[in-house]
């Protein structure tokens, strides 16, 4: 076999192993990309799922308002999708996904399309492999006109060739060698500057989706907060200025000292809100042991009702709380009392805190109407307290049946205090 044709043959047979590295890296490139968008998909929607949960919508089809706060959360674009908008088109350039929603009282099921953006890291890394692939197309085929423009060239001068001694063809084929492999190892050293630049996009992605969902746990975070504090504080308020309201006529004097009730739950809630933008726990709650933070709490929420309360709290148990932990148990004894003065219309409440070798259990107990928790879909309150519980990696548990009070129970492991 002469020289050119065994250069031809080494040609072919590089080419050949080119070709199959090029579509495996494309073929990896392909499936790298298919897999982020996937990836995107699948936070997004549990973002979506998790902003249900704390907007709670309600049945559909949902209003204005309803619709922007779920957009606000998640950061996308947020369309019912039943037969009456089925014509909706979803912008350029965005991802898409479906979410089904259950059906509610006299509503059919619906589909939700949740179209979002892709993020500027994922839109970068999407490019580069992009560029990539039309690099190793583009390389291939210069490749191909190499040899083909060789084998052209070197046709004409084979009668020449022949007259080369063995040692100037052999110098010649071991100078072809060396250039393919020069250009080998460029090539490696490329595929591992952009492997690593591929990792250092996707570890900045990964940052990004971490900062995202810790700036949503804030949202929800306040919105519990506010549910559990401010909103409670309003609404004893409210009821306070609504038993005083049929006073003005009848009984001046108590009328004013109700509304002299009302300014002071009022300042507390400014105050409240001041602490909380500072940063700070309710101040009385803060100074307070745990006996006289749940009498200032009962005493807020209960207004002009004739509501009695026991509480027989434990001082090794208070002792054995963080006052993180203080805080939380609080703020669900105050949901507790809300939901048995506002629903259960309760006459009388048991508030008791007690330890023993293994864990700390808070009881908050009622004489009111009670309800059925399997059947009651509940509201922010019992998802707020749920919450809590998890966050202080305690249990929580409600007994009530309809017209038999209600009593929730959180236990506490003692080695989490």
């Amino acid at each position: 076999m002469s020289s050119f044709a065994r250069l031809l043959v080494l040609s072919a047979l590089l080419l050949g192993i080119f070709l199959a590295g090029a579509l495996a890296a494309q073929a990896w490139l392909n499936r790298q990309g298919e897999r982020l968008l996937a990836e995107a998909v699948a936070q997004r929607q549990a973002q979506f799922l998790q902003a249900l949960e704390t907007v709670r919508p309600g049945p559909l089809p949902w209003d204005d308002k309803t619709q922007v706060q779920l957009e606000t959360l998640i950061d996308a674009r947020v369309r019912l999708t039943p037969p009456a908008a089925a014509g909706a088109t979803v912008p350029p350039g965005y991802l898409t996904f479906t979410q089904k929603l259950p059906a509610a009282d006299r509503t059919e099921p619906a589909d939700v399309t949740v179209a979002f953006a892709l993020p500027p890291l994922l839109r970068l890394q999407l490019a580069h492999l992009r560029t990539w692939v039309v690099l190793l197309v583009l390389a291939a085929g210069l490749v191909m006109m190499v040899i083909v423009a060789s084998s052209l060239w070197r046709r004409p001068q084979l009668a020449a060739a022949d007259s080369r001694t063995p040692w100037r063809l052999s110098r010649d084929e071991m100078g072809s060698l060396e250039k393919l492999a020069q250009t080998s190892i460029a090539q490696g050293s490329a595929l591992s500057q952009e492997r690593d630049a591929r990792q250092r996009t996707e570890q900045n992605l990964a940052l990004n989706q971490r900062l995202l969902n810790q700036a949503l746990e804030e949202k929800i975070h306040f919105g519990r907060d506010l549910h559990d504090g401010l909103i409670q504080s309003l609404y004893a308020v409210g009821l306070t200025l609504e038993s005083a309201k049929p006073l003005l006529q009848t009984n001046p004097g108590e009328a004013e000292q109700r509304l002299e009730q009302c300014l002071a739950g009022l300042n507390g809630a400014i105050r409240g809100v001041r602490e909380y933008i500072a940063g700070l726990a309710p101040d009385q709650l803060r100074r307070a042991n745990f006996t006289r933070a749940v009498e200032l709490i009962f005493e807020e929420l209960r207004g002009a009702r004739p509501v009695a309360l026991t509480p027989t709290i434990d001082e090794d148990a208070t002792g054995a709380l963080t006052p993180a932990q203080t805080t939380e148990l609080l703020q669900i004894v105050r949901e507790a009392i809300s939901n048995s003065l506002r629903h259960g219309e309760a006459t009388e409440l048991t508030v008791r805190l007690h330890r023993n070798d293994r864990e700390i259990g808070l009881l908050v107990q009622d004489n009111g109407a009670g309800f059925t928790p399997a059947t009651n879909g509940g509201g922010f309150g019992l998802g707020n307290m749920q919450a809590r519980a998890e966050q202080l990696r305690a249990t929580l548990r409600i007994d009530s049946q309809p017209n038999t009070g209600t009593r929730v129970i959180v236990t506490l492991p003692l080695e989490t205090a």
